[in-house]
């Protein structure tokens, strides 16, 4: 017998679904929606909708037009009463009209299935709310949902996953949200039963389960009920069923298949219940439990453990616990950077369970530490952390998504998190995790508070809109550009929060001037535009009218934008019955400058190809570091690494980091030098390279790759004024490579390190402590015979000058090792204290010993010059 095709499955499914219906009530929807059908075959949801058409075409399926889309068994109102549908109805109405002509609707006894229609879509409920409802969990909760929404009575479920991933709590969600749609009733119960208490006496394991009647054993006096009487109408959670014996499991079958048991004790007489099984197992279902149980059980969910679940989940449960405890000591709580990255990304191998307990363990010890030297907050220490957590800090997880999250973090100083604050969690998403869907601000909000932000620190206009150009760049490749599937945010999903009126006039608007916009308008950008228009209607209904900073030169530096806006607006206008604010104009033409750039992506890649273990890492890292970007790409060629490997890998990195403007390739010499040539031939991607770089070199050509109207040629014709050798498709000879001075030729770099440094100091003049340090610096390394690098006098740079303000301050570090380096390093403690002598006394302070240990530490470890004790 052969298997059925995908088109077949999606037939049987649907019929069954029809079949199931009770036409007795005038306000639900009867039909079933393509994605309703994806959940419970577990067939991509594009390939259901596209046999539930092909089914249309062949007449076995009608298809009702309208918001969502439904589906039903044609051939079932045929057989069942005679009724002939169309195979496409133009809306409901025209269906519901029908059903009342027929004498269908209204007689027959309604049914729990009735419900199992419009309240998919609902969002406000348990299992949405789940941390990772729209990323780890998207696949569990869509089976959740459709195991309790199946007619009649659902399906029973088992949930698998390691120790401490949430089963119970999956389980207790799957409960609240069948009370949350009316599938239960709200006085069903929930009750667990952990099967290991009971595994080794299956009397009493039957005793507890089923209950008993008077005399079914010694000591038994009277009638005992079960769990099974408490869990009718309900749900029976059997946590570790794995420990059920196999006569344990057989006990089952009975109630499983036909809602009825026998209470122990019993012979004749059968009880009925009505009860939906979930279980759970840390174990392999099929190596633990009989067959004929699993078989009886048709929905297994499998739950990720922590290491699988996205670092934005993990931060989330990690505010969230903390929020618990603060809560439960009525207490702020406080913590660092460092202790909040090491939670992030220390082994948690008992994951969210072991997660939890360590975050209480971690905050008892800080209330103890608070009940002794009592404050405002209670603190977290990264010190008081146990070595394993703290161990986090030296893992790290590379993700764009990643870089987002550390960097939000970064940015702020503290944490506090009041358990007081009853909002703190959706506080915490709003600032880190904003949803594509429900913003308190949406995009053109950020432009304004962006404006008034710098325009308060007296920045120039000019100034003003290329660094909100940037973020808006930033905004629009995280939200609009992002490469998450659609189906995360979907039409009907923006109709919870967007009027169809709203909607429908985007559109209209947005496709009046499609080909105008040439192919950048996706779905996504239209359901974004939607959102801020209908916050737009809901400011003008309360008379609040934004005006744009900037909009009298909108029109000037983007006048192709500003034409195409004015024409959207217009098109708003007429179809929204409303006059839209000239000023909405420019934010308009500010979106679709975002939307240009974002999906051009203007800027060249930048790919360093260096011999040596880490030579390129090394100098990419420089580049990226100073001018705080993650564009520069690294490819280290080991010596003993054949050229053939490196191509490969070379192509694949071009590939990837080609944005449509070509990849200049940045190498030291040999076969490298020729790669050019045979990467565009076999990427057909323009590149062009440099030989001979050196650090400098590499900072250089990574800003100016980053300017958006400069061309691969043209940053290859500026960076040949520099008499620099050039290669590229149509260039075999090599040009005179004069050698770049360190200190004179580096304009750039030095005048990067001086802005960096006045960004980073409070008081401290960045000029002059970048030339007295530099010459300090030099002068130490000479006499300790090494040579100065950019890495080197970027650490030195930055600790020195800030060491130099807390000394002035008065504000200096203690070191708990000074004697130790003393002995171990005594020529560089030597040469580090004479030097700095006249760094001293140009800022006339005394710097003592605690800090230049330090300092003596930090040219010991780069240079990596051991020492020598002297006792």
């Amino acid at each position: 017998m052969t298997a059925p095709t995908r088109v077949e499955k999606v037939y049987a499914k649907l019929r069954e679904l029809t079949s199931s219906l009770s036409f007795s009530n005038n306000n639900v929807k009867y039909g079933f929606e393509a994605g309703y059908i994806s959940g419970l075959t577990g067939i991509d949801r594009a390939n259901v909708s596209r046999e539930l058409n092909t089914l249309v075409r062949m007449g076995k399926v009608t298809k009702i037009k309208g918001k969502p889309v439904l589906y039903l068994d044609r051939t079932y109102f045929r057989e069942k009463w005679n009724i002939y549908l169309n195979p496409v109805l133009e809306d409901y109405a025209e269906f519901l009209s029908m059903l009342k002509e027929k004498g269908i609707l209204g007689e027959q006894k309604n049914i729990a299935n009735d419900k199992t229609d419009l309240n998919l879509k609902l969002l406000d409920n348990s299992l949405d709310s789940l941390i990772g409802a729209q990323h780890s969990l998207k696949e569990q909760i869509t089976k959740a949902k459709a195991a309790i929404l199946y007619p009649v009575d659902g399906l029973h479920t088992l949930i698998v996953g390691p120790t401490g991933v949430g089963k119970t709590t999956f389980a207790e969600a799957m409960y609240e949200y069948a009370i949350q749609l009316g599938v239960l009733p709200k006085k069903s119960s929930f009750i667990p039963f952990n099967c290991a208490d009971y595994a080794e006496n299956v009397q009493l394991l039957m005793s507890q389960l089923f209950g008993y009647v008077k005399g079914a054993f010694t000591g038994a006096d009277k009638e005992k009920r079960g769990l099974i009487d408490e869990a009718d109408g309900g749900i029976l959670f059997l946590d570790e069923v794995h420990r059920l014996p196999p006569e344990g499991q057989e006990m089952l079958f009975t109630l499983i298949d036909k809602g009825i048991y026998r209470r122990l004790g019993e012979s004749d007489n059968t009880r009925k219940a009505k009860v939906r099984v979930i279980a759970a197992t840390t174990e392999d279902p099929e190596s633990v439990l009989l067959r004929t149980f699993l078989r009886r059980i048709p929905v297994v969910i499998q739950l990720p453990s922590l290491e699988k679940r996205t670092l934005k989940e993990r931060f989330m449960f990690i505010h969230q616990f903390f929020w618990e405890e603060s809560r439960r000591i009525e207490l702020p709580i406080k913590i660092s950077k460092e202790v909040l990255k090491a939670l992030l990304l220390y082994d948690c191998p008992g994951n969210i369970g072991q997660l939890k307990n360590d975050i209480r363990l971690i905050c008892a010890k800080a209330f103890l530490e608070h009940m002794m030297a009592p404050s405002e907050t209670v603190e977290i220490e990264f010190s008081k952390l146990a070595l394993h957590i703290q161990e986090g800090l030296l893992k790290i997880r590379q993700s764009k998504q990643d870089e987002g999250i550390f960097a939000e973090i970064d940015r702020r100083k503290d944490f506090v998190i009041d358990g007081r604050n009853t909002g703190a969690v959706s506080e915490i998403n709003k600032k880190f995790f904003i949803s594509h869907c429900e913003t308190e601000e949406d995009f053109y909000e950020m432009i304004i508070n962006d404006w008034i932000e710098y325009n308060k620190a007296g920045l120039p206009p000019e100034e003003i809109r290329a660094i909100i150009e940037g973020h808006i760049k930033e905004y629009y490749e995280e939200n609009v550009f992002s490469r998450q599937p659609d189906s995360l945010l979907n039409r009907e999903v923006v109709l919870k929060f967007v009027s169809p009126k709203v909607l429908e006039a985007v559109e209209y608007a947005f496709y009046s001037v499609k080909d105008e916009l040439e192919g950048l308008i996706e779905r996504r950008v239209l359901y974004t535009i939607a959102l801020h228009i209908s916050t737009l209607l809901e400011r003008l209904k309360k008379g609040i009218v934004i005006s744009h900073g900037d909009k009298a030169n909108i029109g000037k530096d983007y006048p192709h934008e500003y034409t195409i806006a004015q024409k959207i607006k217009a098109k708003l206008d007429e179809k929204l019955s409303v006059q839209i604010p000239e000023s909405e104009i420019a934010f308009l033409t500010m979106f679709l400058h975002a939307l240009r750039i974002g999906k051009k992506d203007e800027s060249i890649g930048i790919l360093v190809i260096m011999h040596g273990d880490c030579t390129a890492s090394a100098m990419a890292n420089v580049a990226n570091t100073l001018l705080g970007v993650n564009h520069a790409r690294a490819l280290d060629m080991p010596l003993d690494e054949k050229v053939e490997v490196v191509l490969d890998k070379a192509c694949d990195i071009v590939t990837q980091i080609d944005k449509g403007k070509g990849v200049l390739l940045l190498v030291d010499m040999g076969s490298l030098t020729a790669f050019s040539n045979i990467i565009s031939q076999r990427t057909q991607i323009l590149t062009r390279t440099i030989g001979m770089v050196s650090t400098p070199i590499v900072i250089e050509a990574t800003r100016k790759a980053l300017m958006p109207g400069i061309t691969l040629d043209e940053l290859v014709m500026e960076l040949k004024s520099s008499y620099f050798t050039i290669y590229d498709n149509n260039d075999s000879i090599t040009a005179e490579h004069v050698q770049i001075d360190f200190g004179d030729n580096l304009p750039f770099f030095k005048k990067n390190l001086i802005e960096i440094l006045d960004k980073t100091l409070i008081f401290l003049n960045p000029n002059k402590a970048y030339d007295i340090l530099e010459d300090t610096l030099k002068k130490i390394l000479s006499d300790i015979c090494c040579e100065i690098d950019e890495e080197i006098l970027i650490k030195f740079l930055f600790h020195c000058s800030c060491m130099i303000e807390r000394v002035i301050r008065g504000d200096s570090l203690h070191h708990n090792n000074l004697d130790f380096v003393r002995k171990q390093q005594p020529v560089l403690f030597e040469a580090v204290k004479k030097h700095f002598e006249s760094t001293e006394e140009f800022f006339g302070i005394s710097i003592p010993d605690t800090e230049l240990a330090y300092v003596v530490e930090m040219i010991g470890t780069y240079y990596g010059l051991v020492g020598t004790y002297i006792a």
